[in-house]
């Protein structure tokens, strides 16, 4: 085998690996998490360096939500923001439903993403009412139209308590007695047939 050929192999080599490791999907991946952990990039000279932006739970922009007055303790903590609600609500949510949401949870301390069904591009579903969920879920996402966008900010006592909670494989972990902030769009409310694939039992 001479040198040349021997070269030419190396360099085949190393475009499949380059090619496997890099494909232009993994690419868009990149930017679309980027996205959603408000991650920024940049070059400083010939290195790219990078930025997490903190994005608290109340902005003077949330000012304009619409915030519900749940039946709740004064002392419960649980606060829920309408974002949008459709003019057509013709179905709600109630207990015993079974809902498919796209949610993003987050941190009250430091924004940062610990759970995305939307970066898994997967719709999450469960049945409300069921304890099935923790508690500023099963009282946040009562009376909820379908296509209504939400933000609940839950007390840790209503979310992982003092516990550890792992988040998904996105990022990060809950600490004990974090306050945590769901951002949640109920996409549909399912029957029973049509839930029994998708449901996902906890969060």
């Amino acid at each position: 085998m001479t040198v040349l050929s021997s070269l030419t192999n190396v360099f085949l080599l190393l475009s499949v690996l380059t090619a496997t490791i890099h494909p232009s999907t993994a690419l868009d991946w990149r930017a679309r998490r980027d996205r959603l952990l408000g991650i920024k990039r940049k070059k400083k000279g010939s290195k790219a360096g990078w930025k997490r932006t903190k994005t608290r739970a109340f902005s003077k922009k949330d000012e304009k939500w619409e915030w519900q007055r749940l039946d709740l303790p004064a002392d419960a903590g649980l606060r829920v923001g309408v974002k949008y609600r459709p003019k057509d609500c013709s179905a709600r949510s109630k207990p015993g439903d079974y809902l498919s949401v796209h949610y993003n949870g987050t941190l009250y301390s430091d924004g940062s993403l610990f759970d995305s069904s939307i970066l898994r591009e997967e719709p999450f579903g469960f049945q409300i009412g069921k304890q099935q969920m923790n508690e500023g879920w099963e009282k946040g996402l009562l009376n909820m139209c379908v296509g209504e966008k939400r933000k609940l900010v839950v007390p840790s006592g209503m979310a992982y308590g003092a516990t550890k909670a792992h988040g998904s494989e996105i990022s990060g972990r809950v600490q004990p007695d974090s306050t945590v902030v769901y951002d949640v769009e109920l996409l549909k409310i399912l029957d029973e047939e049509e839930a029994a694939p998708h449901l996902v039992w906890g969060l």
